[in-house]
């Protein structure tokens, strides 16, 4: 996925403080969400960091797996 998080955060963040007071700007700080998102829905992009994020997870595990092989295959030397 190809998304700006940073800026997909800032604009959450934008979204959620001006509904949460009823600000005036509302209305354009959820345009502002929409346009970023373009075609997507929030339910999409939402879906997409959940599955990039299991994919981190497991790659963090690999490479945990891969890293304690490693210790005992070098302790195993000692």
């Amino acid at each position: 996925m190809t998304i700006d998080k940073q800026k997909l955060k800032d604009l959450l963040w934008a979204e959620v403080a001006a509904w949460s007071v009823s600000a005036p700007d509302w209305p354009a700080v959820t345009q502002a969400l929409e346009e970023f998102l373009g075609k997507q829905t929030m339910e999409e992009v939402a879906l997409e960091l959940l599955v990039e994020n299991e994919a981190l997870r497991k790659e963090r595990d690999k490479l945990a797996e891969d890293k304690q092989g490693l210790l005992e295959d070098f302790a195993g030397c000692l």
